[in-house]
């Protein structure tokens, strides 16, 4: 299993490959994604994904954090959803 990384470890390889895919997502971003990365961790990134409208997701936004390894690209990185739900009111 690949250790998990920060900064301090994260080979050269994995910060210029990360670079990269960020400056994309900068220049062309998906519609209706923000990703948030840490400038002290880049081994932790965060993306909020707005609902698709028509759906009973619409209008609510679903956080994922992505925590990448010392071999990224090679391996995926490990990923958690959270779910941010609106307060309902039960009448």
């Amino acid at each position: 299993m690949a250790s998990m990384a920060t900064n301090e470890n994260l080979p050269p390889t994995v910060i210029r490959q990360l670079a990269k895919e960020l400056k994309n997502l900068d220049d062309s971003p998906p519609e209706g994604i923000k990703v948030i990365v840490n400038d002290d961790d880049f081994a932790t990134i965060f993306a909020d994904i707005e609902g698709p409208a028509g759906t009973p997701y619409e209008n609510g936004i679903f956080r994922m954090k992505l925590i990448l390894s010392r071999d990224f690209p090679q391996s995926p990185p490990k990923g958690r959803h959270f779910v941010r739900l609106p307060l309902l009111s039960i009448l």
